[in-house]
């Protein structure tokens, strides 16, 4: 996948029945993600070119063989790590295939109508190309 590409036949397909929606985050809504996750980790897809060089890293950082790793350790190594990586994705994406609202502005969501108006708004903003 490729966002700055407009022809991308993934984002063309996404984009031709649903709207995507990037959350930007804040340095306490980021820490408030890794917080809840290191709580409760979950399986997460990483694209090879990104977790080779992690994985890569963990063992060499922990000093430990393959078979002895964590999963659920790893996993939280590395979802700091799959955040920042993903940001400018998903910041292209909401820039060439949907559009952008920011955390405050989805915490202020509290029932159907809001996430309306949210959803309004952001295409208000991002203008008559959405």
């Amino acid at each position: 996948m490729d966002p700055e590409d407009p022809a991308d036949p993934v984002l063309s397909t996404l984009a031709a029945s649903t709207l995507m929606l990037w959350i930007e985050d804040t340095e306490a809504h980021r820490a408030e993600l890794i917080r809840r996750f290191d709580l409760a980790p979950k399986p997460m897809y990483y694209h090879p070119d990104f977790l080779v060089p992690l994985w890569q890293e963990y063992l060499t950082t922990n000093a430990v063989a393959p078979e002895a790793v964590d999963p659920d350790a790893f996993v939280r190594f590395a979802y700091a790590r799959a955040l920042d990586h993903r940001a400018p994705l998903y910041a292209a994406m909401a820039r060439n295939w949907g559009v952008s609202v920011t955390a405050a502005e989805v915490e202020a969501v509290r029932d159907a109508q809001d996430a309306i108006a949210l959803v309004a708004a952001a295409l208000g903003r991002h203008g008559p190309t959405a």
